[in-house]
This record gives C-alpha cells, sequence and structure tokens, in this order.
C-alpha cells in the first residue's frame, strides 16, 4: 500500500512529540510540543514528518481541496458549475475574507511547525552536524513553499520566523512583499545545499536537493530574475542523473495512484488509498459515474471545462495529453455513454486523476504535484527566451515535453511534433505559456501562471467573448486574497 509507514508516522507524531509528558497529561503544560534540546534521532524524524504532515492532511482544505480545486477552476478554461460558481467570479471570492480561512490555518500550522523544528535544533547538542544540517533543510523548505505560496495568494502576510510560544507573540505586522519573497529565497539556498540527492522510495515526498533548486528556479521566474531562473533550472537539467530525474514516457505512470514516486516527480504531496489519508482531485471532478466510467469511487461534479476556451478550442487532437486528461465520452457496460455535463456552462470533464480502486472519496491515490521534471525544462526554456531569444536549448527543452505528448522518442528530432522553427521572441515566449496550460492542466498552475505573466486579464477577456454566459467570469479588478478573519481577529497588527 502507498507510503503507509509514511502515514503511520504521520498519525503518530500528536502522541510522540509530547512523550516527555504522557504520563502527567493533567499537568498544565503543552502536550503536542517537543522541549528545547530534548530530540533523539526518533524524535527527529517524527518532528520532521510532523512539518510535512499539514500540507497533505486529508479534510485540510488546503493543496488536497481547495489549491487543487478552487485555483484551477479560476483558470480561463474551466468552471466550476452550479455548486462551485464562486470560484469563477474573481471579485468575490478575493473580497471574501473567509474564502481561504481554512487553507491559511493548515498553511501557518506547517509553517509553525517548521519554525519549531529549526528552534529544536538550535537549542540541540546532542544530534551530529550532519544529522541536523539535513533537518533543517527540510525545515526550511517547507517553511519556503508555504510562504512562496501564501505572497503570491494573499499578498503581504504576517512572516513568523519563530515558534509561537504565548498569546505575546501572535502580533505581527505584516512583510512587504520584497522582503517575504528575500526569505524564501534565503530559505531554499540553504535547503539546496543541506539535503540529500536523492530519498527512498519509501521517504517519497520528502524534499530533496533538486527540488531545493527547482522551487529556486520558479521563485526566480516569478520574480523576473530570468538570469537566475535559467541558471538554476539548468543546474538541474545538467544534473539530472545526479537526481534520477528525467521525463516519463507514460503519462499513467505519472499520474498512477499507487506508485510510490517516478523518475519525473521532483517534490509532490503524497497520498494513498486509505481512508483520510487520500486526495479528493479524482473526486471532485468525476461525475455521478465516477466508479462505472472508471475514473474514482464516487463523483462530485464540481467542474469542468469548456471547449470554447481558446486554449482548449486550439488543442491538437492527437496531444496525448488532451487524450490522458479531457473525456466527453465514456465506455460503461461496453455502452459508449456520454459524460454528465452543464450546458451552457461547461461541456469536457476533467480526467487526469483517475483512482476508480479507492476505498473512499477522501482515498484517492493520485499525487498532487509541487514540480516535475517538465517544470525545469519549461521554466528553461520561458527564461532562457527572454534572456537570449528563441535558441537551439530553449526550443530543445520545449520539444522534449513535446514529443513525449505526441507519443514519439523523447530525445530524437521529430519535424511532425516539434515547434515551427524560426518564431519571434514573442511567439515563442507565447508558446511556452501555451505549453504550460497543456503539460499542468488540472495542475493548479495556471492562475499563477496568468497573473505573473500579466496575461488573466486578456485571457478572461477572451474567454467571457465565447461563452454562452459570460457573467460566470468577470474581469478580475484584483488579484490577491483578503486576509481571514481568523487572522485578522487574532492578529491586531494583521489589519
Amino acid at each position: 500500500m502507498k507510503r503507509f509507514i509514511v502515514y503511520l508516522l504521520f498519525s503518530s507524531l500528536l502522541v510522540s512529540t509530547s512523550q516527555t509528558g504522557c504520563k502527567k497529561l493533567l499537568e498544565e503544560k503543552p502536550k503536542a510540543t517537543a522541549a528545547l534540546g530534548e530530540l533523539d534521532p526518533v524524535l527527529l524524524e517524527q518532528m520532521i514528518i510532523g512539518a510535512y504532515e499539514p500540507l497533505t492532511r486529508s479534510r485540510g482544505r488546503l493543496w488536497e481541496s481547495t489549491v487543487g480545486l478552487g485555483f484551477e477552476l479560476m483558470s480561463e478554461y474551466a468552471d466550476g458549475g452550479p455548486s462551485q460558481l464562486s470560484w469563477s467570479n474573481y471579485n468575490n471570492v478575493m473580497s471574501n475574507p473567509n474564502s481561504l480561512s481554512q487553507p491559511w490555518t493548515t498553511l501557518y500550522e506547517a509553517i509553525g511547525r517548521a519554525n519549531l523544528l529549526i528552534a529544536n535544533l538550535e537549542a540541540n547538542t546532542s544530534l551530529s552536524d550532519s544529522t541536523k544540517k539535513r533537518a533543517y533543510g527540510e525545515a526550511y523548505f517547507i517553511r519556503a513553499v508555504c510562504y512562496y505560496f501564501a505572497v503570491r495568494v494573499w499578498g503581504k502576510v504576517p512572516m513568523r520566523l519563530k515558534p509561537i510560544q504565548n498569546s505575546n507573540d501572535v502580533a505581527l505586522a505584516k512583510s512587504d512583499i520584497p522582503v517575504i519573497y528575500d526569505q524564501v529565497i534565503t530559505d531554499l539556498k540553504f535547503a539546496e545545499t543541506a539535503l540529500p540527492n536523492t530519498v527512498a522510495a519509501i521517504n517519497a515526498g520528502r524534499a530533496t536537493a533538486g527540488a531545493a533548486k527547482t522551487a529556486l528556479a520558479e521563485v526566480y521566474l516569478t520574480r523576473g530574475d530570468y538570469q537566475k531562473a535559467r541558471d538554476k533550472a539548468k543546474e538541474v537539467i545538467d544534473n539530472k542523473t545526479l537526481y534520477g530525474y528525467d521525463l516519463e514516457t507514460s503519462l499513467t505512470t505519472v499520474y498512477s495512484p499507487t506508485l510510490a514516486t517516478n523518475k519525473e516527480d521532483i517534490f509532490s504531496l503524497k497520498f494513498s488509498q486509505v481512508l483520510d489519508r487520500g486526495a479528493f482531485m479524482a473526486s471532485y471532478w468525476a461525475d455521478s459515474k465516477a466508479k462505472l466510467a472508471g475514473y474514482s469511487v464516487s463523483g462530485n461534479k464540481f467542474g469542468g471545462i469548456m471547449s470554447w476556451a481558446p486554449l482548449i478550442k486550439n488543442w491538437d487532437s492527437l496531444d496525448q495529453r488532451k487524450k490522458f486528461g479531457l473525456y466527453t465520452s465514456y465506455i460503461i457496460n461496453g455502452v459508449l455513454t456520454p459524460a454528465e455535463i452543464e450546458p451552457g456552462i461547461y461541456d469536457v470533464r476533467m480526467g487526469k486523476y483517475k483512482d476508480p480502486n479507492a476505498p473512499i472519496d477522501t482515498g484517492n491515490g493520485n499525487d498532487f504535484y509541487f514540480y516535475r521534471y517538465a517544470d525545469v525544462l519549461l521554466i528553461f526554456a520561458e527564461a532562457e527566451n527572454k534572456l537570449n531569444g528563441p535558441g537551439a536549448l530553449a526550443y530543445d527543452a520545449v520539444n522534449r515535453i513535446r514529443r513525449r505528448a505526441y507519443g514519439v522518442n523523447i530525445n530524437i528530432p521529430n519535424a511532425t511534433v516539434d515547434l515551427a522553427t524560426g518564431l519571434t521572441q514573442t511567439q515563442f515566449d507565447d508558446v511556452v505559456f501555451r505549453e504550460r496550460g497543456y503539460e499542468f492542466l488540472g495542475e493548479a498552475k495556471r492562475w499563477f501562471d496568468m497573473v505573473r505573466t500579466g496575461r488573466a486579464t486578456q485571457l478572461i477577456t477572451d474567454v467571457r467573448a465565447v461563452m454562452p454566459n459570460p457573467v460566470r467570469k468577470p474581469i478580475p479588478t484584483k488579484f490577491l486574497f483578503a486576509l481571514p478573519d481568523v487572522e485578522l481577529q487574532n492578529n491586531p497588527l494583521a489589519n
């Protein structure tokens, strides 16, 4: 069963981090924290796993659902249908302070656990330097990816870098956006030097040096520092053998609900076919015939894809990514059956996540990717083109992904699927953006790409022109969410 041991450790954290006080549970002292300086190798390992746990917590409403579903529905090509209309109403959802209240709490819990781990390491004198360095690397990586998400979603946020010891520590002013990015970069730069190049399959989902470098490359790209983004992505590409990375030839392998990992996996949140240890994504996107159609144990029909959106309309039907990720019908008992749609709202279902053998909708085993090797290639291609125009290196990075998409040899040029030569710098940039849309469909990257490239308003304008009901996707007037009430009520300096 995929990564079951890891999840046992997740479950045991609540007990194991308080073992020193478990015999005196009635005493008025914190029961779920480890006393500074008392770390041993076993407790350290459990604390590290505990720092990851909020990110993959079932019903934590962070990446397993709110981000994975909601931010994907904010893409110009998706619609949430009757039950999820709010995600397409950009201005309302971003103005509502409680749209992301639960994700906020879960996110800061991960940050808090990372900070607690760092504080324990700083106070410890018994663990070896090498053991502590790797642990620091994981803590800084977790904190960095959390703040990278936060700064793109909310902008200015309180940047907590120390554990909250008492109520006096709660009040903290918001940090400016550049300050937050600087801290993210600082954390990731340390992590890339401290983390191992690889981890065993049983530890899949733990951060590595390659994951930190890839995250750095994306952060630099988001900040418009194309030279550093290009160089960091190139560093991963040049050392892909060291890290064990490459493109998988089969999309079924990449999105398997049972495999622990694969060579394309750089960093992903791990889910298992275990009650309340899985993701919701397969169920969220499927319809009421999910089980019979082979997509999930059940279907919520929480959204679909609009075939009239330009990105989807212009998608080559021979592209295997389209065949794998989108469907309008399925075979049930040997009969071709139309998939359920919402006429005038969306007419295509998204089936990238498939797990009909899950025990329950909270037990889908599909992992959620932060970074795949495809990310590295496309980050490199975009940054290289911005710096030097569409040269051979940039073309090659994109063409490798396109060859995989069309089922031909990744390493051999193929005129039938490779990009047309002679593109201008602007044309190539548009092509990279298009390929990111195809490659990462369903992976909650599109909205962030729309915003960071300044394309959001135009893309939504374009899709509104062809939507049967354009009022469902108003032109956005803001691009950051309001801070949730849970923070404003507890932190007077955050207002």
